[in-house]
């Protein structure tokens, strides 16, 4: 089991005693909307749903409960594509806690254990065009542009247009070392 614990944040695994965080996080169109794989509207049963799923997991993935103070404020995770050898950091954060640093803290956290303990060379990422938040996050990190897209969003029942990034362990290096 693996737990992080940031300057503020504790990155858990997740629980049964989580779905009532998770639609309360979730069944926000302004939250579910910058997603991929979420759908809007949000219920207990897509919690319980993806609750279940956490609970096996591939090698090489992490999925964590950002929680403030013991309460889930947002889901963290990087997942390994076995086909691509390689693994994609993806997150969400309640629209309450919005602007407060709680993501770039987690994202921090998150990159450092895939290169670190889990081994990965390179993570890649996406975001919707529009979602600035994610943009200064991911670059940030020292996640670099490769192009753009379309990826279908389930709350927006709709492809988005997306921009891919990726990050590999030379510029995490990098971008690790300008933030220390």
């Amino acid at each position: 089991m693996t737990i992080i614990a940031t300057g503020r944040l504790v990155l858990r695994p997740l629980e049964a005693g989580d779905a009532a965080d998770l639609v309360s996080g979730l069944n926000n169109f302004n939250v579910a909307r910058w997603t991929a794989r979420v759908p809007y509207p949000y219920g207990l049963s897509d919690a319980e749903t993806f609750l279940a799923l956490c609970r096996t997991l591939p090698e090489g993935t992490l999925r964590a409960a950002m929680t403030l103070g013991g309460r889930l404020i947002g889901v963290i995770s990087y997942e390994r594509d076995a086909a691509r050898d390689e693994a994609e950091l993806g997150y969400w954060i309640s629209e309450e806690v919005w602007g407060q640093g709680y993501g770039r803290e987690a994202s921090r956290a998150m990159a450092d254990h895939a290169f670190e303990i889990a081994g990965h060379a390179e993570l890649r990422a996406s975001y919707h065009l529009g979602n600035e938040a994610s943009r200064r996050i991911l670059e940030g990190l020292g996640f670099e542009a490769t192009g753009t897209g379309t990826g279908y969003s389930r709350a927006q029942d709709a492809d988005v247009p997306l921009v891919f990034l990726k990050l590999s362990r030379d510029g995490w290096l990098k971008a690790k070392g300008r933030r220390r």
